[in-house]
């Protein structure tokens, strides 16, 4: 498992809008020496602000070159302080050596760098400079997988940035903060931290400025953590518009391979390919290592989800060796975890083990989530080698870590990969109970998904209950305006007239207020009924969920069991049973995903059936399935029964129709014949059926559970037994009795 995440864009002076490694370097040449006089002149003249500028266009110019000459220029200068004397121009030039340092990737020089100049600005009492330090430390830790040490450098800037009012740094303060907890995994800190960075940019820039491009590519990293890819690609394809719109070429790059990572996940291969194709081409003329070291890491990335592994084991190997070369630990520590996975593919356990192992030594949290998913990866790979030991003590340990953390898709894992470890030890009763753990963890991202629907039922009915108060007040607010009206105009009229006039508007409103109220009652009484059915309908699915499951479990084992089978014959009673029980769970499946929870639809259901059948009894005949299914509805008491037949009948002809044929035909017609009344009719081109057979007396459990079930649901059975075999039965659907 890798993360691929990206710095915040703009920070005082760090973050430039473009970092560059060029190969010429003729500004150097020409005119650094200009530029050294200018700032001596400067400082001899006692302007420091104009000092500073002239630093700026140095560090702007050498960023484009990094040559030694301009990394000499700020040495030097800085072993002159008492010359210079000013501590906002010491300060500065200690932030251009370091501005420089991490340009080229040497990442504990620059913070080396950033902490003498956080140390003038301190001394000096310039509180806005200092905590601008600290953020660029927290940086460099950041950089280096240091990630709560990070928080702590950026939280000391905060209440400064707080104080003196500053939305700008604050803006980016905040973004640090959140980007941290993205590469720690809490990706709803991350959101909350992001949200009052969106606040803060938009009290000063406006909406095409190229420093939201950063912003948003950090909003897709945390929405992305929580599976929200759709939201998560909309932020980088905002990102995408503005650079588009700025003539950004490297930050529009920067976009599209990122784009490729959510392509990639989303399943759009096609896509993920062409925004890194996009990239390449944007950053033909661009030498900054960094960013060509990422392409290089989603390009290994595409190539692994695509089966290239050379290709990928090649650019994860670029990637590694600017890694290393720079000292980007943890970044490194995810680049062998790329190449465990790429060696775990080729089935190189023992190299993927030595990969992983080498990933795990980059963390400074051992309780993280990228921590156990790596001592899960070794755990694995002993399961593939057979070393059941080592598996079992590394998959457990992995599992202590993650219970804590609670993530639901990474407990399921762990109880994936142990109840496999013990089916190969044979321990079956362990293995069971591992199924079900990992049957019930999806069981919970189940409930999850119907919790948040009763929260949205809930949240609608509250809501409606609110407008419908404001309704009422707007109603009677304007009954009392109506009534004054009325009391100006009975001034004028006699007292009779207005007892009169009274006495009928107190009727009209007596009988408007208890209409009212009755229809008040009624539409509460509509929405309580409403909301009981929503939630009887997301139990019923539930529970249909559950069976099916529990159907799962039962077929899960018996695939289990007949791994270990010899006798031939036992295998095919075990497959059988197997496939009844799926065809069974086949229908619960298929009601907790339709809206209509007490109808089949037997097209879509005959036809998964028969891939189904098709994969267990799979062989190198080359039989062909057509069929031939109206869009026929049927309620749970007759789908199952006509499913089970389905699946007998067919399994039949897979098996035996055509032991003595290289190919032939299966043909499945299910039609509606009148209002209710059904025919299924089934035919192959095999070698047909006994002519002694008798259905009554058959000793066949499934043609046994044929003529059952065809009585269950009142049906008529015609069989003929030559040429092929024909199974036709009519029936009529009505509900069973209990």
């Amino acid at each position: 498992m890798r993360y691929k995440l990206n710095m915040c864009f703009l920070l005082l002076g760090l973050f430039l809008s473009s970092d560059v490694f060029s190969q010429g370097s003729s500004w150097t040449k020409d005119s650094l020496s200009y530029y050294e006089k200018t700032f001596w002149s400067q400082i001899k003249a006692q302007s420091p602000k104009e000092a500073k500028q002239t630093v700026d266009a140095i560090i702007d110019k050498g960023s484009e070159e990094l040559a030694p000459e301009v990394f000499d220029f700020f040495k030097f200068t800085l072993q002159k302080p008492k010359e210079i004397r000013y501590p906002e121009v010491l300060g500065h030039l200690e932030i251009g050596l370091g501005t420089l340092e991490y340009y080229r990737g040497d990442i504990n020089a620059a913070k080396e760098a950033f902490k003498r100049a956080k140390v003038i600005y301190s001394d000096a009492d310039m509180l806005n400079q200092k905590a601008g330090m600290a953020m660029n430390i927290g940086v460099m830790h950041e950089k280096g997988g240091y990630y709560d040490s990070a928080i702590l450098n950026y939280e000391e800037a905060l209440p400064i940035f707080e104080m003196e009012e500053d939305n700008e740094s604050l803006a980016s303060v905040n973004e640090n903060i959140g980007l941290a907890y993205v590469k720690r995994s809490e990706y709803l800190k991350a959101l909350t931290f992001f949200a009052k960075t969106d606040s803060l940019l938009s009290t000063y820039l406006d909406s095409l400025n190229s420093r939201w491009v950063g912003f948003y590519t950090n909003i897709h990293l945390a929405l992305e953590g929580l599976n929200r890819q759709d939201e998560g690609l909309q932020a980088l394809l905002k990102a995408l518009r503005i650079a588009e719109h700025n003539q950004d070429e490297i930050l529009v790059a920067k976009i599209y391979y990122q784009l490729s990572g959510t392509y990639r996940f989303m399943g759009e291969s096609e896509k993920a390919y062409d925004a890194l194709m996009q990239s390449k081409t944007k950053m033909k003329n661009n030498q900054n290592l960094l960013d060509i070291t990422n392409l290089h890491m989603n390009l290994a990335d595409y190539h692994f989800d695509e089966g290239n592994l050379d290709s990928a084991s090649y650019y994860a190997k670029l990637g590694l060796e600017f890694y290393e070369t720079y000292d980007f630990k943890k970044d490194a520590g995810d680049t062998y975890g790329t190449l465990g996975n790429i060696e775990f593919a080729k089935e190189n356990y023992k190299e993927a083990i030595n990969y992983f192992e080498k990933a795990l030594s980059s963390f400074e949290d051992q309780t993280s989530q990228g921590y156990a998913g790596y001592l899960f990866n070794i755990g694995y790979a002993y399961t593939k080698l057979g070393d059941y030991r080592s598996a079992l003590e590394n998959i457990y340990r992995s599992l202590e870590i993650r219970k804590p953390l609670n993530i639901i898709k990474d407990l399921q894992e762990s109880y994936k990969g142990l109840a496999e470890t013990y089916q190969r030890m044979g321990n079956y009763q362990k293995a069971f109970e591992n199924l079900t753990l990992y049957q019930a963890y999806k069981d919970s991202v189940f409930n999850e998904t119907k919790n948040k629907q009763l929260a949205e039922l809930e949240t609608q009915y509250e809501t409606e209950k609110k407008d419908k108060a404001i309704a009422d007040l707007e109603q009677e607010k304007e009954l009392q305006n109506l009534r004054s009206e009325k009391q100006q105009a009975q001034i004028y009229l006699s007292i009779g007239g207005l007892v009169i006039l009274l006495g009928v508007a107190g009727l009209f409103f007596r009988q408007s207020t208890i209409h009212k109220k009755y229809n008040d009652e009624l539409e509460t009484k509509n929405r309580e009924i409403a909301k009981q059915s929503a939630e009887r309908e997301l139990l019923l699915k539930e529970i249909h969920h559950r069976v099916k499951n529990n159907l799962q479990i039962i077929s899960s084992l018996l695939s289990m069991q007949t791994r270990g089978l010899k006798d031939e014959k036992m295998k095919d009673a075990m497959k059988e049973s197997q496939s009844r029980v799926k065809t069974m769970a086949l229908i619960h499946e298929k009601l907790y995903q339709y809206e209509n929870l007490s109808k089949i639809n037997m097209q879509e259901y005959i036809q998964q059936l028969s891939e189904f059948l098709t994969q267990t009894y799979r062989s190198d005949k080359d039989i062909k399935i057509t069929i031939d299914a109206a869009d026929i509805n049927l309620d749970m008491d007759t789908a199952i029964p006509l499913g089970l037949i389905t699946n007998e009948l067919l399994s039949n002809s897979l098996k035996y129709a055509f032991e003595d044929h290289n190919s032939g035909e299966i043909n499945i017609s299910f039609s509606q014949l009148d209002s209710g009344a059904y025919k299924l009719l089934i035919t192959d081109t095999g070698k047909g059926l006994d002519e002694n057979l008798d259905i009554d007396t058959t000793k066949s459990l499934g043609l046994k559970l044929v003529r059952t079930l065809t009585r269950q649901i009142n049906g008529q059975l015609r069989i003929t037994h030559h040429p092929g075999a024909t199974f036709e039965i009519d029936f009529s659907e009505q509900k069973l009795a209990a």
